[in-house]
């Protein structure tokens, strides 16, 4: 499996961290994604990735693991998480 691997500081607040949690949580669910959570920690699963990601004081630590079928889309869906960790990091 090819992994895509996410290390980004931040400057969020507790509330602005589940904030971004809920936003995360709700869009994979829009997708179709299986979701649990655990305080800090959302663990997601659906068609040809499953992953993790963490939201603590400072940093955002993640990896997702792509199937052989979104492999040769692993550079799009980097760049495009990448972007959307910008906006919803730096935003607040």
């Amino acid at each position: 499996m090819s992994r895509i691997k996410i290390d980004r500081e931040h400057q969020l607040s507790d509330q602005e961290r589940r904030e971004a949690l809920d936003e995360l949580a709700a869009y994979l669910d829009s997708i179709g994604a299986v979701l649990s959570r655990d305080g800090d920690r959302l663990v997601f699963s659906g068609r040809g990735y499953e992953g993790s990601v963490v939201v603590a004081p400072g940093v955002a630590r993640g990896t997702i693991k792509l199937g052989l079928l979104a492999r040769p889309f692993r550079g799009q869906l980097e760049r495009a998480i990448n972007e959307q960790l910008e906006v919803r990091l730096s935003e607040h």
